[in-house]
């Protein structure tokens, strides 16, 4: 009986959720564009425009002149590497440093690095 009791209301609370329509919790609104730069909240209009801030250039840039691609050498080296970064920290710094544009890039890019940049890459492709 009590088994029998339980599914009655089992079956009770599902009709009553299916019958409810969904509730909409927050509504979305459509994000500015302005010349291909998101307007976010909480951002500064050179976040926006620079994903990796002009010192941050200047700090991988060193790094990467010194070490190439290898971010274990370059975590492991506390002269150029001043900050303490972890390879993974490194890894994503660099990251985003090879797929700036060459508006987006402020700092001189050394030799050894040019052919993995983005642009480099795709006026490559271009050609």
């Amino acid at each position: 009986i009590a088994l029998q009791s339980a599914q009655e209301k089992n079956s009770s609370i599902a009709t009553k959720s299916n019958s409810k329509k969904a509730i909409e919790l927050f509504d979305i609104p459509e994000s500015d564009n302005m010349n291909g730069i998101m307007m976010l909240p909480g951002k500064t209009f050179a976040q926006r425009k620079l994903p990796l801030s002009i010192e941050d250039q200047k700090y991988i840039r060193k790094c990467l002149a010194r070490h190439g691609d290898d971010y274990h050498a370059m975590m492991r080296d506390i002269k150029t590497n001043d900050m303490q970064y972890t390879e993974s920290k490194l890894k994503k710094m660099a990251a985003r440093f090879f797929l700036l544009t060459r508006d987006q890039v402020k700092v001189e890019v050394p030799e050894k690095i040019k052919h993995l940049m983005a642009y480099n890459q795709s006026e490559k492709m271009g050609k």
